[in-house]
């Protein structure tokens, strides 16, 4: 691998991270915990801070290597990936309504039934 290819990969792996930690962000609920989810966070919250603190603290070991690196990431779209899978469709589509009737008619009706009840001042002219 060219010497000037490596910096590429890293900001090439660094944005599909953000972006999918962005994504996450916004689409994730929380939902019933099962292994998958777990597996999930294991797999985010371990390999890849592993491989960035042994990548910075000491660069020539084998997990300070771009493969290394490269492993991480993967294990942290993967992990991400299991997280979101294990969503109920209730989080997907949002909190169903348990009255579907809308409440602007009740609102409607009961301010005009206010306004009568209030006294009207008269205009005298």
């Amino acid at each position: 691998m060219p010497a000037g290819s490596k910096p590429v990969l890293d900001l090439v792996l660094g944005i599909g991270l953000l972006a999918t930690i962005g994504l996450a962000a916004t689409r994730w609920r929380p939902a019933a915990e099962a292994p998958s989810a777990s597996l999930g966070w294991l797999l985010i919250a371990v390999p890849l801070p592993l491989v960035v603190t042994f990548r910075l603290t000491l660069p020539s070991s084998p997990l300070g290597g771009q493969a290394a690196f490269v492993a991480g990431v993967l294990a942290f779209a993967v992990g991400a990936a299991l997280i979101l899978s294990g969503r109920d469709e209730d989080d997907a589509g949002g909190h169903a309504d348990p009255d579907p009737t809308p409440w602007w008619p009740d609102f409607e009706r009961e301010f005009r039934a206010y306004a009568r009840r209030q006294s009207r001042p008269r205009v005298r002219g």
